[in-house]
Order: C-alpha cells, then structure tokens, then sequence
C-alpha cells in the first residue's frame, strides 16, 4: 500500500492554499480504514477537526434515503415500479398523465421529469415534509417520465414522504431505525440541536481576506431525505464497508444482492456521469468503474464519496468551504493513481475551435437560479445567477464558467479532461435545454 503520509501533505497543502478551513479524508483499502484530518472546524471558534466531526454531507444523505427505500423493498413494503399513487394518496403533478404514471424507480434515478430543485419552507415541525409534498401541483414539469436524467431534490423528497407513509415513522426515524442504528452509524444525525452538542463543521464563505463563517444552516425539515444528514468521516468509512461487503453491526439493512442492484447502471447519462443506478452515480476512469456521490450545501460545506466495489475500495472526504471542491477532486485522483494504480489520460479531448452559434446564448431557467450563456469566440460563457431570496439567505454563489464543445458534449475550457453537459433539443430540433451538472435547465422566451 502507498504511504499514506503523501497524502496527509496533500490535504494540509492544498486545503491552506484554496482557504478551505478544515477538511477529514476517509480511505478504505485492502480491509483497512484510515483517517486524515487538516485544519479547523470554525474559524471563529476553532477547534481541530477529528475523525469524529461531523460535517453536513448534503446530497449523499439520498444515498441513504435510497437505502431506506430498498430494505423496504426487500421486505415488500414498497415494489420498484409501483407508482407514487400507489402510496401518496392524491398525489399531484401540473402534469396530469405524468402524476398517474410516475413510478419509485424514476425518483430514484432522476427521470421523475418533473422540476428538481425547488425551495424549502422554514420550518422543522414533523409534517414539513408531506407539506411541501402539497406544493408538487404547481411544478413544471419538463420531460415525460423517464424520457431524461435530471438531477431532482424534489424527487428525493417524494422519497422521504413515502418512506414516511409506508412506516408510519417521521423520516429521520426510519432511517435511523433501518439504516443508521444497524450499520453502526451512532455519530450520524439530521438535526442542528443534535450537531450542536457534539464537535461539528460549520460552513464557510472564502473571499479575499480569507475563510469568513456564514451564520446559516442551509437546510429545513423538508431538505432531510435528500441531504440533511450530518455524518463523520468514521460513519462515512462504515458506510462504504456496508454497501461495499455488507459489513454491519446488526442486522444488515440490505442483502448482497439488493446492494448489487444499487449499484448497476440503470439510466445512460453521458455527462457528467456514465449512468445512474439505485441512485449511486457511476462513472468509469482509467478503466476502474467507480460508485459515487457526493454533497453540497449551500457551498458551505461539500463533500464526496467514492467507491470501486471491483477493489474493495472507497474514497470519502468532507469540507466546510466552497473551495473544498477542488480539494475533494485532488484526493481523489491521488488515491486511485497511488492506490489502485488507475491513472487517468494526460491527453485532453480535441476542442472543436469553431466559433459557436447564436443559437445556444440566452437565460436558461433551472428553479433555483439562472444560467447566462453568452458566446465569446469559441467559447461559451456560463454565468449563474441565484434568485436574490437565496442570496439574501446566505447561500453562496456558483462561479461563471468558461465552456468549449469536444464533439456534442461541453467540457470546461481550462479542464477539458472530463465533460460537464451538452445541449438538449426540442421535437423540431431547436435547443430547450442546458443540461448542466446533470440537471436540465429551460431555455427561456427571448
């Protein structure tokens, strides 16, 4: 096995040059867990960050919740293609056809069709969630289901109103009782009052000056069942040891083959993904296929998880600031070259170089924010805007993106190593669509 120290040097290096102002890395290999740690949970009341800090994990809480889902599907509570009528009484779309014909296996693999990310109310009372399940009515919807992969919050919330019905159990408790409590997930939590009195992250905003705190949560009651879990790197690592052997404390929540299952590709993506499975994100480098997931809340606090079931391998890291992101894709890449020996190609895909056509400029519509595509030579200028309510409520900023075309796919200019989206066209073949970091964005009315 590589010594390990590298990459303790990697993560305090890089993490003080991005401003990222603590950081615990997770590694699983050849039957063994090891856990790195770098800088401080809060710059304003810093303490060191330890194996057992927990970080707000954001969107791989739907891993979580899909786990949930499938034990109740092994015990025949719930069927894959039964539909969301078939457990949410009077269930509503704007869509009529696509309300009667949505099904459990298109939430979990994002093909609902319906818009994903929509708002939270402000509130953690224990019927939030099916209240906001109330709301679903008025949301576009944009493909029939499973015509299209578009990565859905708002599918993951149906999840969790269905798991809530099905057990009779507020969410957090269902998956605490089917999920957590049997892998062996004691430092794994939903609430802030249940982070305060243990040592816990908090999010930061890095500018010029530095890190700076932001005094928000980022999630309510209804953001839970697709990513509101708190988790340490200790529970992530017993985590990956269950979906990757079936370790387990009690009785396992999932037999092999249901994890298996989970773990298939189910719908072809492309970009940035390979394909989706029960809900994992699968992707292939360097020829080792790779189970993942990963988080972001409010780009405070974002995180990734990274399994290679072939090897027995898993790869998982949490970061309290924006800038993590870069330090998650740095840990990565050096644990599968130095671990499983999985270098990726050096040689980058050919750019087209053509200036690019009018037709993909203008505002593209994705619920939460926008997305301005303006045309500069040949290249294309992403610039998102959140909805000023977001902003005023502390959520940070995406930042402007600059995008070529390698062949139909849109890659990132200064890193054109992995594709990032493509353009998706109507029926009379006219671009309706950005479909960016798996969600799919409306062209609007110019």
């Amino acid at each position: 096995m590589a010594d390990l120290t590298d990459l303790q040097k990697l993560i305090d290096t890089e993490a003080q040059a991005l401003g990222v102002p603590g950081a615990a890395v997770g590694v699983l290999n050849d039957g063994r867990r090891h856990v790195l740690t770098t800088g401080v949970t809060s710059v304003d009341a810093p303490a060191p960050v330890t194996g057992d800090t927990l970080f707000q994990i954001g969107s791989t809480t739907k891993t979580v919740t899909a786990t949930l889902i499938m034990h109740l599907v092994e015990q025949g509570e719930i069927r894959l293609d039964g539909r969301v009528r078939d457990y949410l009484r009077g269930f509503r779309l704007s869509d009529e056809a696509a309300a009667d014909a949505v099904t459990v296996e298109h939430l979990l693999t994002h093909t609902g069709g319906f818009l994903g990310d929509i708002d939270d109310g402000e509130t953690w009372d224990t019927g939030a969630l099916g209240a906001s399940i109330q709301g679903y009515g008025t949301l576009p919807q944009l493909f029939p289901p499973g015509a299209v992969a578009s990565y859905s919050n708002a599918g993951f919330r149906l999840l969790g109103r269905i798991a809530e019905v099905v057990t009779g159990l507020p969410y957090e408790e269902a998956a605490r009782k089917h999920v957590l409590e049997p892998i062996g997930m004691a430092d794994s939590f939903y609430f802030p009052w249940e982070a305060a009195t243990r040592p816990h992250a908090v999010g930061h905003v890095v500018r010029e000056d530095g890190a700076h705190v932001s005094h928000t949560w980022g999630l309510f009651r209804e953001g839970m069942a697709e990513g509101g879990l708190l988790s340490s790197v200790a529970d992530q690592l017993r985590y990956a040891a269950f979906h990757l052997s079936g370790e387990s404390e009690g009785t396992a929540p999932l037999g092999a083959d249901t994890r298996a299952l989970m773990q298939r590709d189910r719908v072809a993506v492309g970009v940035p993904w390979r394909a989706i499975g029960l809900p994992w994100l699968i992707e292939e480098r360097a020829g080792v296929r790779l189970v993942t997931h990963g988080g972001n809340v409010g780009n405070l606090q974002l995180s990734s998880f990274v399994m290679a079931p072939e090897h027995g391998f898993a790869v998982t890291a949490l970061t309290n600031a924006a800038p993590g992101r870069r330090l998650l894709d740095l840990v990565t890449a050096w644990c599968l070259e130095h671990l499983l020996g999985a270098v990726s190609s050096t040689q980058a895909p050919v750019l087209s170089g053509e200036t690019v056509a009018e037709e993909y400029a203008g505002t593209y519509d994705a619920g939460q924010w926008l997305v301005h595509v303006t045309l500069d030579g040949s290249e294309l200028v992403a610039t998102p805007e959140l909805r000023p309510d977001l902003v005023l409520a502390g959520v940070e900023g995406l930042p402007v993106m600059r995008l070529s075309f390698s062949g139909d796919f849109l890659v990132p200019t200064a890193d054109p190593s992995r594709p990032v989206g493509r353009f998706l066209r109507d029926e009379k073949g006219r671009i309706a669509f950005l479909h960016l970091g798996g969600r799919a964005a409306v062209l609007t009315p110019r």
